[in-house]
């Protein structure tokens, strides 16, 4: 064979082996596409999670459960929504049809851990306040102020204590004379802390705005 021949097939193996390698490159580009897809699809991302260090304040009650804790994720909070959407008068239901959380809220007047779904009715002095209560034995106490004095204290028994919510209906009558000519008539919903007999998880809810 004479050095022409030799040189054309050392040429053409080595156009060979060049065009093999680009080939397979193409397979393995190929099938790399076709399976990334996949591996994202089954590949789940993972986050750490810190206990959240400072207070979390719903409504002037602060958020304690032990079980159900308040999280940190680079700076963003993390809440468990049922107990916070209770919290803020929300119900929060899963929807087993759809397969999906749903969060209602009926318009009702803020919570708190204490006290929830407060509304009011009536004017002129005389009011009927319903909703649901959550205290320490059973136990619940509000009071009506003008802005500058109280006009009333008192208690109300539920039918069960924490952690059970109960409903409660409060008749409030203040006398004509006592009504502020100019001013709001607050009535304020809390519980005696069984510690220290402070008052704690206290709701203010409006009950009559008055002008000359």
């Amino acid at each position: 064979m004479d050095d022409g021949s030799q040189n054309m097939r050392k040429r053409g193996a080595g156009l060979f082996k060049a065009y093999k390698g680009f080939i397979i490159g193409i397979i393995m580009g190929a099938l790399l596409m076709t399976a990334l897809p996949s591996m994202a699809a089954t590949t789940k991302q993972t986050y750490s999670l810190t206990d959240a260090t400072y207070p979390i304040v719903v409504n002037g009650s602060a958020y304690v459960n032990s079980e159900q804790p308040v999280m940190n994720y680079k700076g963003t909070t993390y809440v468990p929504l049922k107990a916070f959407g209770e919290m803020m008068g929300a119900d929060v239901i899963w929807d087993e049809v759809k397969r999906q959380v749903e969060v209602r809220h009926d318009g009702a007047p803020n919570c708190n851990s204490a006290f929830c779904h407060v509304k009011v009715s009536g004017s002129g002095g005389t009011y009927t306040v319903t909703g649901e209560g959550r205290v320490f034995e059973a136990v619940m106490a509000y009071a009506v102020e003008d802005g500058h004095n109280y006009l009333l204290e008192s208690f109300h028994t539920l039918d069960s204590g924490a952690p059970a919510w109960s409903p409660f209906q409060l008749e409030i009558v203040i006398p004509e004379e006592q009504l502020p000519e100019n001013g709001t008539l607050i009535l304020e919903l809390f519980e005696y802390s069984a510690k220290d007999g402070s008052k704690i998880n206290t709701l203010i809810i409006p009950l009559e705005t008055f002008s000359p």
